[in-house]
């Protein structure tokens, strides 16, 4: 057929952007046997990461060469660049990678700004990081509010 795309032509770029269930599918649909899912699974996930697709756990195991990111490591530089009194970072990635993180800032810095003002901060701050995370998720408070939660 002249307007036919090949399936080779599909599958090349169902690996080299395709969601990982879409690699996934592929790789069911074309192995003859279940024994041969696993190594399939496994040269597969190597073509994921080298073109920046998850992992199936939800990490990116190659990225850490480029930067050694920790819950620790962006709680020193969160406490330190916002001059918080308070921070908490919770590595939420299923298998704690440092790819998913949920932070709490506690700050006098963010005193009379609105919500997304606090949140451009706290982005600003790890600017450098946040293309390397996955899932971050932000709660920013004031010296103020912290106490008043506390309470509670």
């Amino acid at each position: 057929m002249a307007g036919a795309k090949s399936p080779d032509r599909w599958k090349a770029r169902a690996l080299e952007g395709g969601s990982t269930a879409s690699t996934y599918a592929l790789v069911r649909a074309e192995v003859a046997s279940p024994a041969e899912v696993a190594p399939v699974r496994a040269q597969s996930s190597v073509a994921g990461v080298l073109a920046g697709v998850l992992s199936p756990l939800g990490c990116r195991p190659g990225w850490h060469t480029a930067m050694e990111l920790s819950a620790e490591y962006l709680r020193e530089k969160l406490q330190r660049d916002l001059e918080a009194e308070h921070v908490e970072v919770e590595d939420t990635t299923l298998n704690r990678c440092a790819c998913s993180f949920r932070v709490l800032v506690v700050s006098a810095k963010f005193e009379g700004k609105p919500l997304l003002q606090r949140h451009r901060l706290v982005n600003a701050c790890l600017a450098e990081e946040l293309p390397h995370i996955h899932a971050f998720e932000q709660k920013t408070l004031t010296p103020e509010q912290w106490a008043r939660e506390r309470q509670k």
